[in-house]
């Protein structure tokens, strides 16, 4: 089954996280240190290669049915599916910054996690 890193409104606690149904937590953990972290219009976090944070999240694992019928349908326009490194070294599916997508953004990297941001907000 894949594998799908959170790191906003989906993990435990958060708004969203009925969105992962029964997928069982597989870590909490962090990415590889090599991404910049935004928050997007205030709305919702984006990754996007090229900084320096270790993003803190969460590994699911979850069926393709899963993903594509509940969980993908329910991300923001500004995102995609894309593939990010662990912590750990693994690689991990999750939702990254789309290209060239338009809305205000703000740098979050420096805090590397939505809810230190959202608690600082």
């Amino acid at each position: 089954m894949p594998r799908m890193f959170l790191n906003g409104t989906a993990m435990s606690g958060g708004a969203d996280h009925h969105l992962v149904g029964d997928a069982p937590l597989v870590a909490r953990t962090r990415t590889a240190p090599r991404y910049r972290f935004h928050a997007v219009d205030g709305r919702y976090p984006a990754l996007e290669e090229g900084g320096e944070a270790a993003v803190e999240g969460e590994v699911y694992e979850m069926t393709y049915a899963q993903l594509r019928e509940v969980l993908l349908p329910g991300e923001p326009d500004g995102l995609e599916l894309g593939v990010v490194e662990l912590a750990d070294g693994s690689g991990s599916l999750a939702m990254v910054l789309r290209a060239g997508h338009p809305a205000p953004r703000t740098d979050i990297s420096r805090l590397a996690s939505w809810r230190a941001y959202r608690e600082a907000s």
